[in-house]
């Protein structure tokens, strides 16, 4: 180049090919001056020397040296092509860069070309370039939660979709598992978006829906974070590829707008999911309750728009029974009470759930006013205990009226208040009504009772009640019956002497 004899087009391009099998930078450095020369006379280079010289990367010796050569490439070809007509070389020559460099997997050099060109707005002239990187998309076995994809593949699908290309099934479900679990909440909803955008294209022959399970996998990981949006479009999702809404997805969406402080919203769901035939779980208006508890104001603007006019769709027992329970978990027994006496006054009826929370404020309020607690040793005054007795006959006389049943997650909570107030033996008769009517009860109902029974001394009755474990459902319980005979050894002064040493003592 620097004799006074100038080498042809033909003599270039020969030397330039032959260099990309060799040495790629010097054929870079032949490119770069071939459309140097072209600029010069008013015409472009040949776009086969630059695929020549960009599928010599793959002789290259190591990654700082393919990372280098592409920065060099990206800023030449930025430079030479983005004026007027020339741009379109750009266009074409920045993407088949990045397609050859994460096919030979160096994808830290490829993902700021994509992202460059993404962010660039560039025309999509070839979309076969976007569905080749898309296909590049891949989640290793063992990866940790907070691994992140290599490229931006929602972006690329996105703009794939946008432009009316229609990728394969398998590559687009390739991509929605690559960003499990899920944690880039805004390319989830993107990949979700096109999916959707897809399947509701009717002009081809593929099947672009996701199975119900993995909508249900990601509402659960999604629903923590509180997005709305992208728990309302799994919903719209699951209609449209004609799933029925589970039960799972309904506890979605009603906990992302709880964790959003959307009240309203949060109290429609709830009672949309009871039209769908849904119950809600004792589980899911304890949590929409803890976040109604947050805040005073929240619990009283709660109470306003359920006892307003316009409470039609959002007025059920259920979101009754969470707003109860919301004042309870606040300490404020006399509105926990108030919400309960309203039932009647606004025509619904209470169930399980309901007595079941009011016997747990019941708890909480016998602590609140008398310091109680688990394991107490001291007893309480007797008009105090007639206190509670009196507001726990209400409750049961209340179940009766109403032929409310009781559940086993009543028997707890009432047994619980029982031994607060040192009385096993009501407790014991509850167990035994329980038991009766053949209902099974915790595991942990059994041991409350029976610990409690035996730190107050009542061994024979701590037994007694270990022994209705198997008639209740929860099969034998030795490690309790080991716990009650140490606490016995210990109020004897027995612990750790020999048989002999006890029986003489005896």
């Amino acid at each position: 180049a620097s004799s006074e004899n100038e080498l042809s087009d033909k003599q270039l391009e020969r030397i330039i090919t032959f260099l990309a099998d060799h040495d790629v930078a010097m054929s870079f450095e032949a490119t770069k001056y071939h459309a140097q020369k072209c600029n010069a006379e008013g015409r472009m280079a040949p776009l086969f020397l630059y695929h020549y010289m960009m599928s010599g990367l793959k002789n290259c010796f190591s990654q700082n040296e393919v990372e280098k050569l592409v920065v060099d490439i990206q800023e030449h070809i930025i430079e030479e092509y983005s004026d007027g007509k020339k741009a379109v070389y750009k266009y074409i020559l920045l993407p088949q860069l990045a397609q050859t460099v994460a096919r030979l997997k160096y994808n830290d050099c490829a993902r700021p070309l994509v992202e460059y060109f993404l962010d660039e707005k560039y025309p999509l002239l070839n979309p076969d370039i976007h569905d080749s990187l898309l296909k590049t998309a891949w989640r290793p076995p063992f990866a940790r939660e907070d691994w992140t994809p290599a490229l931006p593949y929602h972006r690329l699908l996105s703009e794939l979709v946008a432009c009316g290309h229609r990728p394969k099934p398998e590559v687009v479900q390739r991509v929605l598992h690559t960003y499990y679990p899920y944690r880039d909440l805004d390319a989830t909803t993107e990949i979700l978006s096109s999916i959707q955008q897809l399947h509701h294209y009717e002009d081809h022959p593929y099947n672009y829906s996701v199975d119900c399970g993995t909508l249900e996998m990601i509402s659960i990981l999604v629903s923590k974070r509180g997005s709305i949006d992208l728990s309302l479009l799994i919903i719209e999702m699951a209609e449209s590829f004609g799933y029925n809404i589970s039960e799972s997805m309904f506890e979605d969406v009603i906990l992302s707008f709880a964790a959003s402080r959307q009240v309203p919203q949060c109290l429609g769901a709830l009672v949309d999911m009871e039209t769908k035939g849904h119950i809600p779980s004792r589980e899911l208006l304890r949590k929409v309750a803890k976040k109604l508890s947050y805040d005073d104001k929240r619990l009283r603007y709660t109470q306003h728009i359920l006892t307003g006019n316009d409470n039609g769709n959002i007025l059920s027992t259920a979101t009754l029974n969470s707003l109860m329970m919301g004042y309870g978990m606040k300490k404020n027994i006399q509105a926990a009470f108030d919400v309960f006496d309203s039932f009647q006054e606004l025509g619904l009826r209470r169930d399980s759930n309901t007595v079941t929370f009011l016997m747990e404020i019941l708890y909480f309020s016998t602590k609140q006013r008398f310091g109680r607690r688990l394991y107490a040793t001291d007893s309480l005054r007797p008009e105090d205990v007639n206190d509670v007795i009196g507001e726990i006959d209400i409750v049961l006389s209340t179940m009766k009226e109403e032929d409310i049943e009781a559940t086993r997650h009543f028997y707890h909570e009432y047994v619980r208040l029982l031994c607060s107030l040192g009385l096993f033996e009501d407790g014991k008769l509850a167990l035994e009504e329980a038991v009766s009517n053949n209902i099974k009860l915790q595991v942990g109902t059994i041991f409350l009772l029976s610990v409690q029974c035996a730190h107050r001394g009542h061994f024979d009755m701590a037994k007694d009640v270990a022994r209705l474990s198997v008639a209740a459902g929860c099969g034998k319980q030795p490690t309790l019956i080991r716990r009650i005979n140490n606490l016995q050894n210990q109020a004897l002064g027995v612990w750790g002497k020999t048989k002999e040493a006890i029986d003489e003592q005896s």
